[in-house]
């Protein structure tokens, strides 16, 4: 094997090896004193590079004081360009066993994450994503952040 092939193949690995599959990720908090039902939630991802199937995954991070052992999001993905169109999926976060032990990563401050659905974006289209709780209660304490991956 030549030096120059050596190289070349090295390189091309760590350059595919470097490139992230995640297109969009975002965290927003929360007042984890007082996350309201009528607090929604806006997400607005960059355009994307190509047409195609995308994973849309919801993510919370929680502490303590959250006194529930799941929560009910709903992710509305909304198209703003060409037509205005909207597609709206619920996620249920089961984040505690029926002893109330969590089944989350984390000692103070824990974190879920779950896939919301599988979507097709096209690239010349803009979108928007909004996410709130349906939680019986309208005020949920100890929720901090609220996330959104696309992969």
């Amino acid at each position: 094997m030549s030096k120059r092939f050596f190289w070349l193949l090295t390189i091309a690995t760590f350059l595919f090896s470097c490139q992230s599959r995640r297109t969009y990720y975002q965290y927003q908090a929360v007042d984890d004193r007082c996350w309201s039902a009528t607090d929604t939630l806006y997400f607005v991802p960059d355009t994307f590079t190509q047409d195609g199937l995308y994973t849309l995954k919801a993510g919370i991070r929680f502490n303590e004081h959250y006194p529930y052992r799941d929560l009910w999001l709903v992710i509305e993905q909304r198209t703003t360009k060409p037509v205005v169109s909207a597609r709206r999926d619920t996620l249920h976060l089961v984040l505690a066993n029926n002893e109330g032990r969590w089944l989350t990563n984390g000692v103070v401050l824990h974190e879920a994450e779950e896939t919301v659905a599988t979507s097709r974006l096209n690239m010349d289209d803009a979108y928007e994503f909004l996410v709130y709780h349906i939680m019986r209660d309208q005020n949920l304490t100890g929720v901090t952040e609220v996330g959104l991956k696309i992969y």
